[in-house]
C-alpha cells in the first residue's frame, strides 16, 4: 500500500513540475529563447524536407539531425528553426529543376517525377546559426499527379491543375562556425 501510494504522489509530482515547466517556458519570449540557445556543434547534418501541399506558398517542414538538431518551416533559401534561421544558395538546384528537361511525364497515368542532385551552400545564420558555414550535397525529388479531362485522358495543358505533390529533399555536409 505505502508503495503505490509513493508511486502515486511521485507521478503527482512529475506532472506538476512539467505542468510548471511548460508554463514557464511558454512565458519566455521565443526571441531570448532563440538568443539564449547554445552554439550548435560543427560536424555533419543531415537535413530532411517535406512538402505534400498543393498550395505554392506553404512552407516546407524541415528537420536537421547529425552534429546538432533542429526542426522548422522555411520556403525558398530561408529555414525557420526552433533556434535560429539558416539561409541558403540553392541556385545551383535550381538551375536544374527550372531546365526544360528536367523530370519524366507519363500521360497513361498522368503523373510525372523528376529528380535532381546538387550542392547548395549555407549562406549566413542567426540565433544559435550566426556564422555558420557548410555546403550540403542535396537531392530534389518533385512527383505528382495530374488531373483528367472529361473524357479521362490526361490534361497536358500547361495550366491544368495537379491533383497531387511531393516535394522531398534530403541532404547531407559539413557545417561550422565562424
Amino acid at each position: 500500500m505505502h508503495v503505490a501510494h509513493s508511486a502515486r504522489r511521485a507521478k503527482a509530482v512529475l506532472v506538476g513540475f512539467a505542468c510548471t515547466a511548460t508554463a514557464i517556458s511558454f512565458a519566455v519570449p521565443a526571441a531570448s529563447a532563440v538568443s539564449m540557445a547554445p552554439k550548435p556543434a560543427a560536424g555533419t547534418i543531415h537535413v530532411y524536407l517535406v512538402n505534400t501541399s498543393l498550395n505554392p506558398s506553404s512552407p516546407n517542414n524541415i528537420l536537421i539531425t547529425g552534429a546538432f538538431s533542429d526542426h522548422g518551416t522555411g520556403k525558398g533559401g530561408t529555414w525557420h528553426l526552433a533556434k535560429g534561421t539558416i539561409t541558403l544558395d540553392p541556385s545551383k538546384l535550381k538551375a536544374i529543376t527550372n531546365s526544360p528537361n528536367f523530370g519524366t511525364s507519363y500521360p497513361a497515368s498522368c503523373s510525372y517525377v523528376g529528380v535532381a542532385k546538387g550542392p547548395v551552400a549555407i549562406a549566413s545564420g542567426t540565433g544559435a546559426y550566426a556564422g555558420i558555414t557548410g555546403s550540403l550535397a542535396a537531392t530534389e525529388i518533385i512527383a505528382g499527379q495530374g488531373s483528367l479531362l472529361k473524357n479521362g485522358k490526361c490534361n497536358q495543358a500547361n495550366n491544368a491543375p495537379t491533383v497531387a505533390q511531393d516535394l522531398i529533399i534530403t541532404g547531407s555536409g559539413n557545417v561550422s562556425f565562424k
